[in-house]
């Protein structure tokens, strides 16, 4: 029994069976390109990638999933639409149960197959979830000490010495949603602009709870409606990108357009690795039955301007 496989382009494969004495091969397993598995997993392609991953489905869509059912009614409540207000406090337990505990558990899921990036990235900003509802919970007493009866959360959380402390968490978000920003550069334009709508989130809210710690409340609300909108965007490059991802699980024939970045970063690499000047080389005797080559090489069109490099190699006569 034999079995061969031909591969039409880069994301479908054929396979033609022959069958010999009432048996045929099954396919099992499907290999994925490089540019399919970054928008499946939002993490560039190793060469040498987990077997893990090859047994187990795909853990980013849940996150993503997660991402958006919390960040849309959030930023709409930012906004004030139909009335919303309360900066997410009705929203407690989609933060808790649905931003926080989806995104650690795919988290876990991503470290186990093996994605770093992912990893951080959704372990960090569910923690952040969490956090960020355990300080509107009355029974973490995180916000009622900044309040006049020591007592009352909702007091504690429109106190100016709240609102001037807890703006450095958001400031701290921002550089990190900054980091991965630079990171996702990497990966596919829609994850970039996910990160840099996050990154004016933080900013925003940032800048918005220390105009209202210092009473401007004209401009701390404008500032939290601005992150409201920023956040919006997000959400909807999320939807957008879970869309994505669900369609490539599924072998849906559209395939939508996320602005591989990896075939840039890809060229770039190539024309770093051949943009070497051959200079000379040398062969010299080493021991009995050995010799060491040198070559040096210069990165300039201009070999004199620039001090060369040298590499060397012992081989066996």
């Amino acid at each position: 029994m034999d079995s061969d496989m031909s591969q039409t382009d880069e994301s479908k494969g054929t396979f033609q069976n022959r069958e010999h004495n009432g048996l045929a091969t099954v396919p099992t397993s499907v290999t994925l390109s490089a540019e399919q598995f970054e928008r499946l997993y939002l993490t560039p392609m190793r060469v040498r990638q987990s077997p893990i991953a090859r047994k187990v489905g795909n853990p980013t869509p849940l996150a993503l999933g997660g991402f958006v059912i919390t960040t849309t009614p959030l930023s709409c409540c930012l906004m004030a639409w139909r009335g919303a207000s309360g900066n997410g406090v009705a929203f407690i337990g989609p933060i808790i149960f649905l931003g926080g505990l989806l995104l650690l558990i795919t988290s876990v899921l991503e470290f186990i197959i093996g994605n770093t990036f992912p990893c951080v990235v959704f372990g960090t900003i569910g923690g952040f979830w969490f956090a960020f509802a355990a300080t509107m919970v009355p029974a973490f007493n995180a916000a009622a000490p900044y309040s006049t009866s020591t007592t009352d959360t909702a007091a504690g959380l429109a106190s100016e010495g709240f609102m001037n402390t807890y703006a450095f968490l958001f400031i701290t978000m921002a550089v990190l949603m900054l980091i991965f920003m630079i990171c996702a550069t990497r990966i596919n334009v829609v994850y970039t602009l996910i990160f840099l709508s996050l990154l004016m989130v933080f900013l925003l809210l940032s800048g918005a709870y220390w105009e209202l710690g210092q009473g401007n409340a004209a401009v701390g609300d404008r500032c939290v409606k601005g992150a409201g909108a920023s956040l919006f965007v997000a959400s909807l490059l999320g939807f957008y990108l879970l869309i994505v991802q669900l369609f490539e699980s599924i072998g849906f024939p559209c395939s939508l357009p996320v602005g591989d970045l990896a075939a840039f970063w890809a060229r770039k690499q190539n024309n770093y690795c051949h943009g070497f000047t051959l200079l000379r080389t040398t062969t010299v005797p080493h021991s009995a039955g050995t010799h060491v080559t040198c070559a040096s090489f210069s990165r300039s069109k201009h070999p004199v301007k620039q001090s060369p490099m040298l590499a060397c190699m012992f081989a066996t006569d």
